[in-house]
């Protein structure tokens, strides 16, 4: 299948469905508050690896001695440096190209009331580049994430050792290392969400990230707040294809249910009520099962 024709799912509750439906809108969580916390966990381990694969081929002497404490504070202290409140906001919002798979319905409809919802890939493209954010698939390959991550440490070296005249250590840290902590810690936290563990590979999931500086105002106001299991979760809001006024959605898939042909008929018409412009409805293969 070409991309033009590329269908990607999104999985959701019935509160999602609803909310895309009369938004006409999805929703990108921020990063931080993803269900899954060990997704980011698994980006900031293959990092320190990384970095130990550095220090290990580096001989430690007076004259870069600062740049060794500066990377190795850095890197081995990231998970507290993204913990904490700073101004950078990633939001993403993930889809499948699998429209039917056991492991998404688990996640996601755990009492039988879930859905997968179908794009053209092109056309959330489209809203992808209107909303300036990007939608792209995730790295499943661990060597392609560590040589990611290795260029990347690369890069900050090499200007450390052009913009560092001289070292702040042992003392805090000049205005020039903070500035390079700041870059190498946006371009990390772009990079991480794309990364999945190579035993996730099926899912075949893309994501929509959003990155903004949350020193704007103008952004701080666009924001939205829901309610998560222990905490408020931030989100916003990213439009979906349309033809007018019209939503646009390809298909969609009714999850694991006990009760199947109701649950169909039900989003058709919902679908037609608020002309909404689709394909068809289908029911899930797997057999329901209460998870």
């Amino acid at each position: 299948m070409n991309e033009t024709e590329k269908i990607l799912f999104h999985y959701t509750s019935l509160e999602g469905l609803l909310g895309i439906i009369e938004s006409k809108s999805i929703w990108a969580t921020n990063v931080l508050y993803l269900n899954d916390a060990s997704e980011l966990n698994y980006s900031i381990k293959l990092l320190g690896e990384e970095n130990d694969n550095l220090k290990a081929k580096i001989h430690v002497d007076s004259k870069n001695l600062g740049k060794f404490s500066f990377f190795n504070e850095l890197i081995e202290n990231i998970d507290k440096y993204i913990s904490h409140p700073y101004p950078i906001g990633f939001f993403v919002c993930s889809f499948s190209e699998e429209k039917d798979l056991l492991s998404q319905w688990r996640g996601y409809c755990p009492k039988g009331i879930g859905f997968s919802v179908g794009f053209n890939l092109n056309k959330l493209k489209a809203c992808a580049q209107e909303s300036k954010c990007s939608i792209t698939l995730c790295n499943y390959n661990e060597e392609d994430q560590k040589g990611a991550l290795r260029k990347l440490i690369s890069e900050i070296s090499a200007r450390y050792d052009i913009d560092i005249k001289k070292s702040s250590w042992p003392g805090p840290w000049g205005e020039a290392e903070q500035e390079l902590f700041v870059d190498l810690l946006m371009e990390f936290i772009e990079l991480a969400p794309t990364f999945k563990h190579p035993k996730f590979e099926a899912e075949k999931e893309w994501r929509i990230i959003v990155s903004r500086n949350l020193k704007s105002s103008k952004f701080i106001k666009s924001i939205r707040f829901r309610s998560g299991e222990s905490m408020i979760v931030p989100y916003i809001k990213i439009p979906l294809p349309r033809e007018g006024d019209n939503l646009i959605i390809n298909e969609i898939v009714v999850g694991p249910t006990h009760e199947p042909k109701l649950s169909k008929a039900s989003v058709e018409m919902l679908l037609k009520s608020k002309n909404v412009k689709f394909d068809e409805v289908q029911y899930s293969t797997i057999p329901y099962r209460n998870w």
